[in-house]
């Protein structure tokens, strides 16, 4: 393949946005509508004209996106495209601190994941004995959100846990503590990792210039989910850089978790020379499907600007069937598939969307009782796996004897071994000065068997063999794990230790494949591909951006679900919520199914304190026109049109929350 094939693929708007000169660049790809290809072909470009690869660096949200960009302009580009770089932005940042150690005065540091944050807020909030403060879980969002948008803790607080707030200087107390351990064991969380390489590259130019000799250039995928903390990452780029920023701001869905709507959305506003280029025909769905998706955004208050069309042109008009109950909607989605697969069509062209994982327990139950196989993703990734973590306890132990967290999980595997011994072993092995002392220690006081200990020592030898060291501490755990787990699906915890195997290959050292699992745990299915087998999907709708397939159920899509009940009045929130059931209804590529629940009851629209219109129910003037609706009541079907009428009325940066 050539460059000039590639660009003759485009469409030309895409080929406008691929061969921009402006210095930055916004595009606003909608649904569908190429983003990938886009950016591949804007890499590709640039290779081509003479921009050394090594000096291109793509950003983006999942492991997956980064090696697929880099896959598909190699195909282009060969040899030619070598030295090109694509990472999620921790990957970005954690090569960062790595290469330039010095600028941040770190010493030596281990990353820890959210098991390993719980287990420290654990023990800290147990240390308040006098006040009843919230569950770690829940201390741990609200710090992760302030240090993620950036705020006071008090607005966290208030958003988060309202009804917390006369215990703010408590929490405060935890919070400090848990950032006072982490500087003392050397520990970096995910928050650490983006904080101490955006505030460094805002204070310091000269780190920023020996960063901008590898990174001239900044392609910045799925812009409409970053984060106030990741826009401040980009920052210091705008001017000294060429930035590249593709998104859709109809797509951004994840403010719960510290997403910023306004990073895409006033973007012009931000970066006042930035060229905006908009992408707009559809590859995946049908015109009847997009009408129904560009219908949804254009009774928005919001100016989304957006009105797909379809490369593939007509086909099928979406249904909409709305059922008296969660259970007959579950049921009658199961009869519609087994009818569906017993006249041609496979499993694997269908997809129910769901809300979430809890929401998807009633279709779930359906699934099993019609004997229809399925898989379901929004769950757990493979390496948050308990019994993973577990056996990668070991590995952290062995790439650093300070890793207090992992000495805590490792000694608590065992029987006769509690939270409070374990944690008074693990204190007293921050004072041995390697592993070797460690063992001697364990030999003479615990409970931690020969085979256990044998195997730490086996592991200093062959450390850089990163198979062969999974393979010793399996052999040294599995009846120890075998008991843990044995009224917990042990068979089926066993084969996740051959997909761990599968990942271990391509690592050439135990450090190299912690930190990166650690930064982006990967899922059962990347590994087993399981696209490849002929199953239904249940998915979250969360986990849905980037799938697609031919049959498209979206599921109680009922008042109170679409905007959720939570949400009601808050225009941001709602507005957020449109766009989730906009991803949702994006997906289908021949054929929409939107499935909702008992309409008796519903909402009206509300005007918050500024004078906008909050919807109460995205479906409550639905234009019939777009879609064939069936009422389904006692076993019977009827068309019926339901008429709502809509009611309106370089000094060294501080590292950590905002505590004021």
């Amino acid at each position: 393949m050539t460059i000039q094939r590639l660009l003759d693929e485009l469409n030309p708007e895409q080929l406008n946005a691929a061969t921009t000169t402006a210095q930055n660049a916004l595009i606003l790809a909608g649904a569908g509508c190429g983003k990938t290809k886009t950016i591949v072909a804007r890499a590709a470009y640039l290779i081509n004209q003479g921009v050394p690869p090594e000096q291109i660096q793509i950003v983006t949200f999942t492991r997956r996106a980064a090696s697929e960009i880099i896959t598909r302009v190699e195909q282009y580009l060969g040899a030619q495209s070598q030295g090109l770089k694509a990472s999620t932005f921790h990957t970005f940042c954690m090569g960062i601190l790595r290469r330039y150690a010095k600028a941040f005065d770190l010493g030596q540091f281990n990353v820890i994941d959210r098991d390993d944050q719980l287990l420290m807020f654990r023990l800290l909030r147990g240390q308040q004995k006098d006040i009843e403060l919230p569950k770690a879980a829940q201390l741990l969002d609200v710090y992760s959100f302030a240090r993620n948008t950036q705020c006071k803790l008090s607005e966290a607080l208030i958003k988060h846990l309202p009804e917390m707030m006369d215990f703010k200087d408590a929490i405060m107390a935890v919070m400090k503590a848990y950032e006072q351990q982490k500087r003392e064991r050397g520990y970096l969380d995910y928050d650490d990792i983006l904080e101490y390489v955006a505030k460094y590259l805002n204070q310091s130019d000269a780190l920023l210039e020996q960063v901008l000799y590898r990174c001239q250039y900044l392609l910045v995928d799925e812009m409409q989910d970053t984060n106030p903390l990741q826009w401040s990452l980009l920052k210091p780029f705008i001017g000294k850089a060429h930035l590249f920023c593709v998104g859709d701001d109809a797509q951004s869905i994840y403010g719960f978790r510290g997403a910023d709507f306004q990073n895409i959305h006033a973007f012009k506003q931000r970066v006042p020379d930035a060229e905006i280029l908009t992408l707009a025909k559809n590859y995946r769905s049908t015109q009847e499907i997009l009408d129904v998706s560009n219908w949804l955004l254009k009774i928005s208050p919001l100016d989304y600007q957006k009105q797909l069309t379809a490369h593939r042109g007509s086909g099928l008009k979406p249904q909409l069937h709305t059922l008296a109950n969660e259970f007959e909607e579950a049921n009658w989605i199961a009869q519609n598939l087994k009818r569906r697969y017993q006249k041609g069509a496979a499993w694997q062209q269908h997809m129910i969307l769901v809300r979430s994982g809890f929401a998807g327990r009633t279709i779930e139950s359906a699934l099993v009782a019609a004997d229809i196989p399925y898989q379901f993703i929004g769950g757990v990734k493979l390496l948050e796996s308990a019994h993973v973590k577990d056996v990668l306890s070991v590995l952290r132990i062995v790439a650093n004897h300070k890793d207090e967290l992992a000495w805590m999980r490792f000694l608590t595997l065992w029987n006769g071994i509690g939270d409070v011994s374990a944690s008074r072993m693990a204190t007293g092995f921050l004072q041995c000065d390697d592993l070797t002392a460690c063992i001697q220690k364990l030999k003479k006081s615990s409970k931690v068997p020969a085979i256990a200990i044998s195997a730490l020592e086996q592991l200093i030898q062959i450390q850089h063999l990163v198979k062969q060291s999974l393979q010793v501490v399996l052999s040294a755990l599995q009846t120890q794990l075998e008991h843990n787990y044995r009224n917990q699906d042990w068979s089926r915890r066993m084969r996740d230790f051959e997909l761990v195997m599968q990942l271990a290959d391509k690592h050439s050292n135990v450090t190299d494949f912690i930190e990166e699992y650690i930064l982006e745990p990967i899922s059962h299915s990347e590994v087993e591909r399981e696209k490849d087998k002929d199953v239904v999907t249940l998915i979250t709708i969360h986990s849905a951006k980037g799938t697609e397939r031919e049959v498209c159920y979206v599921a109680n899509a009922s008042v109170g679900q679409f905007p959720h009940a939570r949400s009601q009045g808050n225009f941001d929130e709602v507005e957020e919520e449109r766009r989730v059931l906009y991803v949702a209804l994006t997906r289908a590529k021949n054929e929409l199914i939107i499935t909702r629940q008992n309409l008796f009851t519903w909402v009206k629209d509300q005007l918050d304190v500024q004078g906008r219109v909050v919807t109460g129910y995205f479906l409550s003037d639905f234009l019939m026109s777009l879609c064939t609706e069936t009422l389904h009541q006692r076993g019977e079907q009827r068309q019926r049109t339901w008429n709502f009428e809509r009611e309106s009325t370089i000094t060294k940066p501080e590292i950590g929350v905002n505590w004021d």
